[in-house]
């Protein structure tokens, strides 16, 4: 489980936010959809990215192969702005 990060919802969107600050360098929480949330939790369960893949395809009717590509994109988006599942 990722302790650092936590994704919260409010006001009707999710954000992801870095629950370690100290204040000195503040880092903006990063907006989130829905299916960045579940991506998110998932794979702070310990959930590998055909595991989530295999989730996210049930729940949404479409090809795991597909989502799969999506993930990949996700979390490349995050480790871009510095973030990445693995930070503690």
């Amino acid at each position: 489980m990722n302790a650092r990060y936590s994704v919260r919802k409010a006001a009707g969107s999710y954000w992801l936010l870095d629950m370690q600050q100290d204040g000195k360098n503040y880092i903006e929480p990063i907006a989130l959809n829905e299916s960045g949330a579940k991506i998110w939790e998932l794979a702070s369960q310990g959930l590998d990215i055909s595991a989530i893949a295999e989730q996210l395809a049930k729940q949404y009717g479409i090809g795991a192969e597909m989502v799969k590509e999506d993930i990949l994109r996700f979390l490349e988006g995050l480790e871009a702005v510095g973030v990445s599942i693995g930070d503690e």
